[in-house]
C-alpha cells in the first residue's frame, strides 16, 4: 500500500513539475514575435517619364498614415501636393489605401532619377520616378 502512495505521489510531484515547465515556456501576450508590424505596400515600384504633362500612378497600401519623403521634396501649391525636381506629386500623405498620381511638369534635358519613398511609423517603401529625356 506504502508503495502506491508513493507512486502516486511521486507521480503528482511529476506532473505538477511539468506543468509549470510547460506554461513557463509559452508565449506571452507582449512577446514581439506575436506582434504584427503592418508594411507599406505598392503596386508600382518604378515609373517612368519622357514628355511633359505625362501622369503615372501608384497606389499606397497601408492601414494607417503614411507621407512621401524625397531629397529636395516641398510643398506645392495647394494642400497636400508636393514637388520634387521637375514632378509634383498629389497626394503627398495620406491615411489608407490611397492612389497617388505623379506629374512631368517640365521639359526634360537630361536622364535622372529620383527615390520617392513612402513612409510609415514603422515602415517605408521606395518609388523610382525615372527619367529619360529625348534623344537628339
Amino acid at each position: 500500500m506504502k508503495k502506491i502512495h508513493y507512486l502516486l505521489s511521486g507521480g503528482l510531484m511529476i506532473m505538477i513539475v511539468l506543468c509549470f515547465i510547460l506554461t513557463a515556456c509559452s508565449k506571452k501576450d507582449g512577446d514581439p514575435e506575436k506582434v504584427k508590424v503592418d508594411e507599406i505596400e505598392i503596386d508600382q515600384s518604378e515609373l517612368t517619364f519622357i514628355q511633359k504633362g505625362e501622369s503615372r500612378d501608384f497606389t499606397v497600401s497601408y492601414t494607417g498614415e503614411w507621407h512621401l519623403e524625397a531629397t529636395g521634396l516641398e510643398e506645392y501649391y495647394g494642400p497636400n501636393i508636393a514637388s520634387v525636381k521637375d514632378f509634383t506629386v498629389e497626394p503627398a500623405s495620406g491615411k489608407g489605401n490611397t492612389k497617388v498620381t505623379v506629374t512631368l511638369t517640365n521639359e526634360l534635358t537630361e536622364n535622372y532619377n529620383v527615390a520617392l519613398k513612402v513612409v510609415a511609423e514603422n515602415s517605408q517603401v521606395i518609388v523610382k520616378l525615372k527619367a529619360i529625356a529625348p534623344a537628339d
